[in-house]
């Protein structure tokens, strides 16, 4: 207990950096909030001296506190950007778009040069080479696109 009499400013801060060190290596912001709050006691106390030790623990565990329940908060009403999940799903980028045919639909089945990629299609009718069409969905490894009427 007689360490805690002799807490100064920069154990704080270096406590706060201790803890950011841990989250880099294991990741997933359990470690950053309360090194976050660490960091702002420490600035409280190279601000305002004399604080007791206690008080400063205090305003450490309730800081960490509030900051976790602000981020959980703000994480519901503004949710991370979801572009990673669809990485291995890439013709889902193409549905709803619209392109021309440069080779015809016959029996249900052709293909479409899109960027630099040939995709296979399917419709359930020929369609011929010139003409619009719409990607509806994705089947497997397959574009199924329909006639596109403007």
């Amino acid at each position: 207990m007689e360490f805690m009499n002799s807490v100064e400013y920069w154990h704080w801060i270096a406590f706060g950096a201790v803890l950011i060190v841990v989250e880099i290596f294991a990741p997933g912001g359990v470690f950053l909030w309360p090194a976050l709050a660490a960091i702002v006691v420490g600035i409280i106390d190279f601000i305002a001296p004399g604080m007791s030790n206690s008080f400063l623990l205090l305003v450490w565990g309730i800081s960490s506190i509030i900051l976790v329940v602000g981020w959980v908060a703000y994480r519901k009403k503004h949710p991370a950007p979801q572009s990673q999940t669809s990485i291995n799903r890439r013709g889902e980028q193409y549905v709803g778009r619209h392109f021309t045919l440069a080779k015809d639909i016959v029996n249900g089945s052709g293909e479409l040069h899109v960027d630099d990629t040939r995709w296979k299609i399917v419709c359930n009718h020929d369609i011929s080479a010139g003409n619009k069409v719409k990607v509806i969905a994705v089947e497997g490894t397959s574009l199924r696109v329909d006639d596109f009427i403007s």
